[in-house]
């Protein structure tokens, strides 16, 4: 044993500085590369410091411009709301050429986010819910002639009210004096539950939580109902058991309703598990539009969606923005009582001018291949009825295949 101890200690004693020097090797080189790293990063950082500082006062004002000239800001919600999502599907479809850039801005949601577009310095334009629209023209705060000071680019969406209460609510009378929920962050569902109930006669008392928090509670009985806004289905409900303890409630909508709201209906294709095979529970709507400047003094606004609105459009002809589930926009609706913005006009009588160039071109191929030879030619009448018909049967075409004809 002590001869086997012997031997082994000079060889660990051998082998242990060897083993050192190699670990020092190891750090050295990580040391070495470390360095070299963070000198390369330095002098790179250096080198664009030295090329900007090379630019002359007009080049790094030129500069200045195009970023700003190109680069528009549009207010929206908060973050985990829908309207923030929306805004960075439109900021990835018109990026796509490198040209113009949009921000989206965080903001409250309903008249909030059409304050932030009037007043706030930089913002260009606004995700509006129409509800809010309808009640900022008698907003004192917002000053008068507000439908002169703003204009509507494009209907974006709908978003369907979902009423949730438990089961032993059957009208919306019964909620009156109680709690209603809505989502924490969601200042639109904030805005719409403040304006709905009063128009109902229902005074309830409104409580903010994150809507999971909100439906259990409802189940649970300790909130009369949950408000959520969503465009339908809401993958929210999708896990809700089937056990009758919670419901939606209709909302019928009324003749006075329908500057802000539009009907809508859930069906059991919508939401299985809360609603029977046949039953069809009423509700309503609330349309999504973006808005931008349209008064003196906002020149430079107004350029810079003058840019904006072609790569919107032509992105939404193309349907580039359809990775958003959601997207239903229609170019071509109209919104009773607001101006559309001037840029957004022009690019829809061009558009609507080379659609009827090519269905007249369409036509034309179609007379001479269908016309037999020597046949006599057409009449007036008998050329416009004709027309009318292939224009008739071309739109049926698009809208039973689902491809939009481009505007």
């Amino acid at each position: 044993m002590r001869s086997a101890v012997a031997l082994s200690d000079p060889m660990s004693t051998y082998h242990r500085p060897s083993r050192i020097r190699g670990v020092w090797s190891v750090c050295s080189a990580l040391l070495l590369w470390a360095a070299l790293l963070a000198a390369s990063n330095t002098a790179a950082v250096a080198q664009n410091q030295q090329r900007l500082q090379r630019l002359s006062p007009v080049q790094q004002q030129a500069l200045h411009d195009r970023q700003n000239e190109n680069t528009l800001i549009v207010a929206t919600s908060h973050p985990t709301a829908s309207y923030f999502a929306m805004a960075h599907a439109i900021a990835s479809a018109i990026g796509r050429n490198g040209e113009l850039r949009l921000l989206p801005m965080s903001s409250g949601g309903g008249i909030e986010t059409l304050r932030d577009l009037l007043f706030l310095r930089g913002v260009d334009m606004a995700i509006v819910p129409v509800n809010a629209l309808a009640q900022a023209k008698t907003t004192e705060s917002l000053g008068s002639s507000l439908p002169q000071r703003v204009a509507y680019i494009t209907h974006l969406y709908n978003e369907e009210v979902h009423l949730l209460v438990g089961r032993n609510t059957k009208a919306l009378a019964e909620l009156n004096g109680k709690k209603i929920a809505v989502p924490l962050d969601d200042g639109s569902a904030l805005f719409t539950a403040k304006d709905l109930f009063p128009r109902f006669g229902v005074n309830v008392e409104i409580v903010r939580m994150p809507a999971a928090e909100a439906l259990e509670l409802v189940r649970a009985g300790d909130v009369a109902g949950a408000l959520l806004m969503a465009g339908k289905p809401l993958p929210l409900l999708a896990d809700m058991p089937k056990d009758g303890s919670i419901r939606l409630l209709g909302l019928p909508i009324t003749p006075a309703m329908e500057e802000g709201y539009v009907p809508a209906a859930f069906r059991a294709d919508d939401y299985p598990m809360l609603i029977p095979d046949g039953l069809v529970v009423e509700s309503v709507a609330v349309s999504t539009v973006l808005m931008a400047h349209n008064a003196k003094g906002a020149e430079d606004s107004l350029q810079r969606t003058a840019k904006f609105v072609p790569a919107f459009f032509d992105a939404t002809s193309e349907r580039l923005l359809n990775r958003y589930t959601k997207w239903e926009v229609n170019l071509a609706a109209t919104l009773p009582g607001w101006s559309r913005l001037p840029a957004a006009e022009e690019w829809l009588r061009r558009a609507q001018q080379q659609q009827a160039l090519s269905l007249q071109r369409s036509f034309e191929e179609f007379l001479r291949e269908t016309q037999p030879p020597g046949s006599p030619n057409l009449t007036a009448v008998q050329r416009k009825k004709l027309f009318d018909e292939f224009v008739s049967w071309t739109r049926k075409s698009v809208s039973e295949t689902g491809t939009p004809v481009r505007q």
